[in-house]
């Protein structure tokens, strides 16, 4: 950047001599200043100072200035890229590294938008800030040259330029708070897309197209309007910033001639130089404003990452995990959430045995999903302690314990992709021969060979091309092709039908005595083959 800055000064400055070899001369100071400078490193290197050397000189370093616009060009979107790319994994892998607990009192649409849009405007404010550098050094190698040709007209532009600045900075403010209502209108946008995207077939069911669509339209404009009034604010900014150049050019050059008796082809010169400063100094306020837009995003940004890495899980996944030879026991384990008065768990004391389906039962709200994050690592006691044989679950080893956890919910979370490209990403080493083992374990081999495509059949969106029954049995498949030490099924079969109810039964049947399995579930029907029931709520008891 300095390097163009000097490049397009020393340009400039070839403009001097190449006028008095036309004829035109300046005034004494800077033919004596500036061309004997220009001479002397002209004699320094052997080439005389004639018209044909300075035409040449000055193609070469036009020449010059633009090879290195381009690889500054190139530089910069590298840059720029590879701090979006950085900054968005850095904000992922904290996500990713939270505490479960945090994740869930935030919204997903939040993190979403963070790490899409959000994101992505700031690696733009970073590029702008790269520009802004730029100008800021080109502006300085310019008004270093006005200096040298005249410091009195120079100060007189500074004059002015500053009182420009403080005209402007009211609207800087405005732009600023505009920045901020932008960044709440999108992030509200975001909020009601990610629920309704996600729950369409529900909105079409009830017919209610007309009341979530009014939903978005009024987000929607809500924005459109802070977008108007943003482009208000930068229309009357370029509105002062252009009448104000205009003034400040009259001033000049009446003072030039009236009272400093600048010659004029100084005074050409000098106007040269600041109609190449005008186009720099609004580039800077136009990247300066911008940047004061984007940096509630900033902020944002700055403040979610901060709060998951303050978030963040401690312990060592690689550490040897705790093994279950012959028990998992609960000791007093109490847990309260943020904010509610009574604890969910109160003073809880279980034996869950070694290869024991146990069954968690107790009305809504008694704390049975609850208990599984507990057992599943996803969340700590307040007090009390749970033991795997005689290894305490602590912060050290709890995610070394969760990688021998399989967990499978009512919501079956599958991807727009293949059957295999659903399954293998749950341990190392998946094959084939793996897969079809499990899935005849989950009962789920006979509609997998019957799809046209086998394992290659693409399922849709959540797995939308399968029925319920199918995704409950592709998901508990894919939890026993990661070979858990425990496997924990939460209403897993609660929305299914009789029959398909009944395939999952026979799977669990086949588990059973195999390894330890945590049953939740309403239906006696789900719990009839379990060794022993935890009972939650006002009456809890282990049986």
């Amino acid at each position: 950047m300095l390097f163009q800055g000097i490049t397009a000064g020393v340009g400039l400055l070839l403009i001097i001599p190449l006028l008095q070899l036309v004829g035109i001369g300046l005034s004494p100071t800077t033919d004596s200043g500036v061309t004997g400078t220009i001479s002397h490193v002209f004699s320094a290197v052997g080439i005389p100072l004639t018209l044909p050397s300075i035409l040449v000189t000055y193609v070469l370093l036009v020449t010059l200035i633009s090879g290195s616009k381009y690889w500054l060009s190139v530089l910069s979107i590298r840059q720029q890229q590879g701090y979006i790319c950085s900054l968005r994994q850095k904000l992922y892998n904290a996500l990713l590294h939270s505490h479960w607990q945090f994740i869930v009192n935030n919204r997903m649409s939040d993190f979403t938008h963070s790490l899409s849009g959000q994101v992505q405007s700031i690696g733009h404010a970073a590029n702008l800030l790269l520009n802004m550098i730029s100008q800021l050094i080109l502006a300085g190698v310019f008004i270093s040259l006005s200096l040298l040709l005249s410091w009195q007209m120079s100060l007189l532009a500074l004059i002015c330029a500053l009182i420009l600045a403080a005209v402007l900075i009211p609207l800087n403010r405005v732009i600023l708070r505009s920045g901020e209502k932008q960044l709440t209108g999108f992030k509200a946008i975001f909020q009601i897309l990610t629920e309704q995207l996600a729950s369409l077939k529900m909105i079409k069911s009830y017919a209610s197209e007309k009341h979530h669509a009014r939903q978005l339209a009024t987000a929607n404009h809500t924005l459109e309007q802070q977008n108007i009034n943003l482009a208000k604010a930068n229309a009357l900014t370029r509105f002062i910033y252009l009448t104000g150049a205009a003034t400040a050019f009259a001033v000049l050059f009446y003072f030039s001639l009236e009272w400093l008796s600048v010659s004029l082809p100084t005074l050409i010169l000098l106007l040269l130089l600041f109609s190449r400063l005008l186009p720099q100094v609004s580039g800077i306020h136009s990247n300066w404003q911008q940047l004061l837009h984007q940096l509630p995003a900033f902020i944002d940004v700055s403040r979610m990452l901060s709060n998951c890495l303050l978030a963040k899980e401690s312990g060592d996944p690689n550490c040897e995990p705790p093994q279950v030879q012959n028990k998992i026991s609960l000791h007093e384990v109490t847990f309260r959430y943020p904010g509610q008065k009574k604890p969910i768990i109160n003073n809880l004391s279980a034996d869950i045995y070694h290869n024991q389906t146990i069954a968690l039962t107790g009305p809504s709200g008694a704390g049975k999903s609850t208990l599984a994050d507990l057992l599943a690592g996803l969340l700590k006691p307040d007090s009390g302690k749970i033991f795997c044989d005689k290894t305490e679950l602590d912060d050290n080893n709890r995610l070394a314990w969760r990688n021998h956890i399989a967990y499978v919910t009512q919501e079956v979370y599958l991807f727009h992709d293949s059957i295999r490209a659903n399954m293998d990403w749950v341990a190392d080493d998946v094959t084939d021969e793996s897969i079809w083992t499990v899935l005849q374990l989950a009962a789920a081999d006979d509609f997998v060979s019957a799809l046209p495509e086998g394992l290659d059949t693409i399922i849709g969106d959540q797995g939308v091309r399968l029925s319920g029954g199918e995704r409950q049995r592709l998901a508990l498949a894919r939890a026993l092709l990661s070979r858990p030490a425990l496997l924990i099924l939460d209403e897993a079969t609660s929305a299914l039908d009789h029959e398909n109810e009944q395939k999952i039964q026979r799977a669990l049947k086949q588990l059973h005595g195999k390894l330890t399995i945590i049953i939740i579930a309403h239906r006696d029907t789900t719990i009839q083959h379990v060794d022993a029931t935890i009972k939650l709520g006002h009456d809890a008891e282990p049986a």
